[in-house]
């Protein structure tokens, strides 16, 4: 068997997702491929063309079967979808296993562009066993042209997959518990996604999100918080909303806004039982409508205003869809829908109109024109004035920090050999290890980079006190002298490292002393041709132990079952992670330049891109492959300055960024506005219960599409069927 060069350009794994694909459908597929082939001069009969021209026509029947498939299927969330796949999978095993596992051969026609079957050939193609098990096939196209014969072949392994994690969210809270939050700014979306009744979120301290928020449980709001809806950072193309599960009580001053004009599927509020105001709520903005769903509400204190419609509609238990209008100044500039009974106790202005389906108390008190006021009315509740399906449960966690330090799935993680490696003697390398080596101390880099996004590249050199190369500990084991004051620590990613996996050592506790600054660079040289994330990831994991026990997926809850991790705790004073192309475009030379101290504030002119399109004059930030992976019980404190641009992914643990973080970053929008922040985080961070304080960003990133944090969401229902095409050979 050979792999010549032009078929090594094709070995690139790809899963493929089949919709129905019945035995006789998928026959038919092979009968009926049209290949596209290179017209040739047909009097020439040396044997290299003969063999060229049977090699082109087995090639392109099976790349066409493939690409057949690729083209009419696509991944699907819907169960039916998910059943024909398997089914198809099924399928495609009963073709191979036939005959003893020598599997199913069929002749193919060709049909040429004026009807008539083009001499191109006879071919065969048989989908067969690839040894004893129907998970693993090769399909393979033999094609005899003029005497001469040529085989390629495609070899896939069968498989479910779980369906890729999809992060949406900034700060995302796993928790059953509630929290509360002082000065939280979030550019993004926020959610908490444990649908645990009776829980409460209180808002203080002008706390802001710039995105969607959406929660399982009540909001208690306080002291001036905004929600400014914007459009998707994830797509630009979507627009953002509130989801309450239970209610929302405002006793001071809440401002829901949009930056962008109304639409259907966003600018909404829905709150799944009762909204209570007592000091002045504002909602929407001239030429920027947003839509208010409850169950029950009762507007009382000082001032309502909402620029959209208004709707009370029943809902479950005793929600009768009742309203009460009793504030000092309140006005709807829009209509009013209220499914039960409207009290109205002190002026209400209405500027379109109040449809009530009992009785309305208070007529005379609502400002609209009479007309437009209907008592007895019956309520659509179609198109804009349906009330938006609140999820009953959010998109679980399926998959922990455990599976991914021991499982030996590969459908599960890639790291679990480099993790246990740190508990069973074979990798005893600490950060300590590569300050004994010379090659690593005192690194200067100087690599060529497009700093202005015009593809003109510049010679860029940075420095820093150590350089890791390979998974290790971080361990208490450096010399203060010197590795104290803010030395710069560079994480080398590359092909031949493969995933760097730091183990964070239990107890860590690094004073403001220390104030370590770690830059991670990857240049792992295999992209993935769908996102462009790099292959290879860097994790900082939790001292979590070997004694982790995988219980398995709970037949009930779809959910992986864990015990043995053990608790682990760290403290970091003024410690900053940043990804290297961030790094080297966020500082300039004076700061490059420094193998220790604190960078300071970005320089001038850099601007943070976090949204999903280009804007002149920004860096937008690949997904990341910075990966804090946190198992149960683990509780993180970073204080002081600390800044972290990365992704935690810790849903059974405690993550408290309680820092001002790092001054002076300017962050743009899809539409070119700047904002200059204070931020503590760049990514996402995921975790069981959500510590804050002082006024700090944190700003939305997604995580590299590469790394295990893509196998976290799935279950027993979440599985997509297909296959994995691993390579192309010819014969």
């Amino acid at each position: 068997m050979k792999n010549t060069p032009k078929r090594k350009q094709r070995n690139k794994p790809g899963v493929v997702l089949f919709t129905a694909v019945a035995v006789m459908l998928m026959l038919s597929i092979l009968l009926t491929a049209t290949v596209s082939f290179v017209s040739v001069n047909r009097t020439k009969t040396n044997d290299n063309y003969k063999s060229k021209q049977a090699y082109l026509t087995a090639s392109s029947t099976l790349e066409s079967f493939i690409n057949q498939i690729q083209t009419d299927t696509a991944p699907t969330n819907d169960p039916t979808a998910k059943a024909q796949q398997k089914k198809a999978i099924e399928n495609l095993k009963k073709l191979a296993s036939a005959n003893s596992g020598k599997g199913t051969t069929t002749n193919v026609s060709y049909n040429g562009v004026d009807g008539k079957s083009d001499n191109i050939g006879t071919t065969k193609i048989t989908v067969a066993q690839e040894g004893t098990s129907a998970k693993y096939i090769v399909v393979t196209c033999e094609t005899t042209y003029l005497g001469k014969t040529e085989k390629v072949a495609a070899h896939i392994s069968t498989h479910s997959v779980p369906k890729p994690a999809e992060y949406t969210n900034t700060i995302e809270l796993v928790g059953n518990g509630g929290a509360g939050y002082d000065n939280l700014n979030v550019i993004g979306d926020m959610a908490g996604i444990n649908n645990t009744t009776g829980k409460i979120y209180r808002f203080t301290n002008n706390t802001s999100i710039y995105g969607s928020y959406l929660m399982y449980g009540s909001l208690e709001v306080s002291t001036q918080p905004l929600i400014m809806l914007k459009p998707s950072l994830v797509d630009e193309k979507q627009g953002s909303t509130v989801t309450i599960s239970e209610n929302l009580d405002v006793s001071n001053e809440f401002h829901i806004n949009s930056t962008m004009a109304r639409a259907d599927g966003y600018n909404y509020v829905n709150i799944g039982q009762k909204l209570s105001t007592s000091n002045h709520m504002d909602v929407g903005s001239s030429g920027f409508d947003v839509d208010l769903f409850c169950c029950e509400a009762n507007i009382g204190g000082n001032d309502y205003t909402q620029y959209g419609n208004f709707y009370v509609y029943k809902g479950a238990g005793a929600y009768n869809g009742d309203a009460t209008f009793g504030a000092n100044g309140q006005t709807i500039n829009g209509s009013l829908y209220v499914e039960g009974d409207l009290n109205v106790t002190k002026s209400l202005k209405v500027t379109g109109s109040v449809y009530v389906t009992g009785t309305i108390t208070g007529k005379d008190k609502i400002v609209c024109t009479a007309s437009n006021i209907h008592e007895g009315a019956v309520l659509s509740k179609a198109g804009r004035d349906a009330k938006p399906q609140i999820p009953v449960s959010a998109d679980a966690y399926v998959y922990y920090p455990e599976d991914f330090f021991m499982s030996n799935d590969t459908n599960v993680t890639t790291i679990s050999d480099k993790y246990q490696a740190f508990y069973d003697g074979s990798n005893t390398k600490t950060f300590n290890t590569f300050a004994s080596d010379w090659t690593n101390v005192d690194y200067t880099l100087t690599e060529l980079i497009d700093l202005t996004g015009t593809g003109a590249k510049t010679p860029v050199t940075s420095r820093y006190k150590l350089r890791i190369t390979s998974s290790c500990t971080w361990a208490s084991d450096l010399s203060f002298n010197d590795y104290g004051n803010g030395s710069r620590i560079l994480v080398d990613v590359s092909d031949s490292s493969g995933d760097i996996v730091i183990r964070l050592q239990n107890g860590l506790n690094l004073g403001a002393e220390w104030s370590p600054v770690i830059v991670v660079r990857n240049r792992s040289t295999i992209i993935d041709t769908t996102t462009g994330d790099r292959k290879y990831n860097c994790y900082f994991v939790s001292d979590s132990g070997s004694a982790i026990t995988l219980n398995g997926i709970d037949s009930v809850t779809g959910k992986s079952q864990h015990s043995g991790s053990s608790a682990c705790n760290y403290s970091f004073k003024g410690l900053k992670v940043f990804d290297y192309d961030t790094y080297v475009r966020m500082f300039d030379s004076s700061v490059l330049n420094n193998t220790k101290g604190n960078p300071g504030l970005p320089q001038s002119g850099f601007v943070l891109n976090p949204t999903s399109v280009d804007v002149a004059g920004s860096y937008r930030p690949k997904n990341s492959s910075i990966i804090f992976l946190f198992g149960e019980n683990t509780t993180l404190n970073a204080t002081d300055q600390s800044f972290f641009q990365g992704s935690f992914y810790s849903p059974q643990a405690i993550v408290n960024i309680a820092t001002s973080g790092l001054g002076g970053l300017v962050v743009t929008d899809s539409a070119g506005g700047k904002m200059t922040v204070q931020c503590c985080a760049v990514g996402v961070v995921i975790a069981n219960s959500f510590g804050n304080a002082n006024t700090a960003f944190y700003v939305y990133t997604k995580p590299s599409t590469t790394s295990v944090m893509q196998n976290a969401k799935g279950g027993k229902d979440d599985y997509a069927y297909g296959y994995k095409l691993d390579r192309y050979d010819h014969y």
